[in-house]
């Protein structure tokens, strides 16, 4: 079979696969971000403010609102559609380089547990991934003018996107393409007037950053990303992800001269993006809560530097092997088989990951406690609810922010012993000591591995 033909018919069936798990499961591939970054986009055409809100980052909900309207299903074919078309554009890529086996990077990508998750998400990750990737293919294919003008956005999606167009300013300086930098400024300057309008301020964006410098999360081990990389990209790509960064900067010297500098870019944006976070987490900064699936932003640029490793394990065997080929086409089935047997064996097991396509416990227990909420205060669109958890906006169908606007006397407090812990500081023995409130009920479920997840329900006297 032809290359294009397979390529065809590969990311044709991951789009239909994807799209059958979409409207087969209800999970939202995390109980928090991901499900608040599609209530801001939801409610963006009621409150216009949600399309400045620099958390919720103004280009994803500009692009995912008109999908978050057909409801949560809606915000999973956005990011369903990305990852398609990160999957085409790090293809191309990967053929424009003269990459041998190409055709592994959409299986590869595909393969790569969370961004298989992540697909099924509200989260940022995939849309920024998608973003990144097809400017750089746009670049490299000298679209340079559509290319800059599309990379001058993604600080719009993810803050890391600032530092990233700082490396490709000097890739442009490096090529001699000067008068092309000016592009890189054209996201800024077009999200500095739109707020004008809306804020009066043309540094809005800046001054509502949401980040301090010391995250309120503290910090973790260095270890933390690199011992999660099975989990990000699979068992056998982090070895190939291995070799492939060692020894990239060494074979770029031996390559022609653009694919060599153009290579050399996708190592230094990835080692710049990965150590950041890897900084971050360490020394507790910028929010950091060393979360793996943050590294799925650069997910098509680790698979080219997989597939890199890949072609130099190739080069060894050649050297080793008299029938070098027949072990390198069996070394990739054993990459993919490997990579998919992991996948089977955690999206099939109730770990408490992130590779669920269905509700996590959390959701579950929230789950209940709506519908006693709605068994027993069936005026309860009437009252002002207030609670921390995300999915109960859309286990109730509220907009998070009407919880600021309803003054009604008659409260509820959902608590959860998650983010009304963490985000709000609430703890349930303040909430039992609080004389304006009476307990009414609460639940409890458990994880697969034994941890208690519970919400508790008090009402206004």
């Amino acid at each position: 079979m032809k290359e294009s033909k397979f390529i065809s018919i590969f990311i044709g069936g991951a789009f239909v696969l994807l799209l059958v798990l979409a409207f087969s499961f209800n999970g939202t591939g995390d109980s928090g971000d991901s499900i608040t970054h599609y209530l801001f986009a939801r409610y963006a055409f009621t409150d216009h403010n949600n399309f400045y809100d620099t958390w919720a980052k103004p280009l994803y909900v500009l692009l995912a609102a008109p999908f978050a309207q057909l409801g949560f299903t809606g915000i999973k074919i956005f990011n369903i559609l990305n990852t398609i078309l990160s999957m085409v554009a790090t293809y191309l890529i990967a053929k424009r380089l003269n990459m041998a086996s190409s055709w592994l990077v959409p299986v590869l990508l595909l393969l790569s547990p969370l961004n298989f998750a992540l697909s099924l998400s509200g989260l940022t990750e995939p849309l920024f991934a998608s973003m990144l990737i097809t400017g750089l293919c746009l670049l490299l294919y000298e679209y340079s003018i559509a290319g800059l003008i599309l990379l001058s956005f993604i600080p719009f999606l993810r803050s890391e996107g600032m530092f990233l167009l700082i490396i490709i300013a000097a890739y442009l300086i490096r090529e001699k393409k000067y008068k092309s930098i000016v592009l890189l400024f054209t996201g800024q300057l077009v999200y500095a007037l739109a707020g004008y309008f809306h804020s009066g301020s043309l540094l809005w964006f800046y001054q509502s950053n949401p980040y301090s410098v010391i995250s309120k999360y503290g910090h973790g081990a260095f270890n933390t990303y690199f011992i999660n990389m099975p989990l990000i990209a699979g068992p056998a790509s982090c070895l190939l992800l291995g070799i492939g960064f060692i020894c990239l900067p060494l074979g770029t010297f031996k390559a022609p001269a653009v694919q060599s500098r153009f290579l050399l870019l996708i190592w230094v944006l990835f080692a710049a993006y990965f150590f950041f976070h890897v900084i971050s987490w360490t020394f507790g900064l910028f929010s950091s809560l060393g979360l793996p699936r943050t590294i799925n932003g650069i997910m098509p640029l680790m698979i080219i530097l997989c597939l890199y490793g890949y072609n130099q394990l190739g080069v060894l065997l050649k050297m080793k092997f008299k029938n070098h080929a027949i072990i390198y086409n069996y070394t990739a089935i054993l990459i993919i088989g490997i990579n998919l047997v992991f996948m089977v064996v955690k999206f099939t097991k109730h770990n408490g990951s992130w590779l669920e396509l269905m509700p996590t416990t959390d959701e579950l227990v929230e789950n209940k406690m709506t519908d006693y909420i709605k068994q027993k205060y069936t005026d309860y669109n009437n009252r002002q609810i207030i609670y921390h958890a995300p999915y109960l906006s859309v286990l109730l169908n509220i907009d998070p922010t009407s919880m600021l606007r309803n003054t009604s006397p008659n409260k509820l407090y959902i608590w959860d012993d998650w983010y009304s812990v963490v985000e709000g500081g609430i703890t349930l023995d303040m909430l039992r000591k609080d004389t304006t409130l009476v307990y009414d009920t609460s639940f409890i479920m458990h994880t697969g591995s034994g941890k208690a997840r519970s919400v508790a329900l008090f009402r206004s006297k």
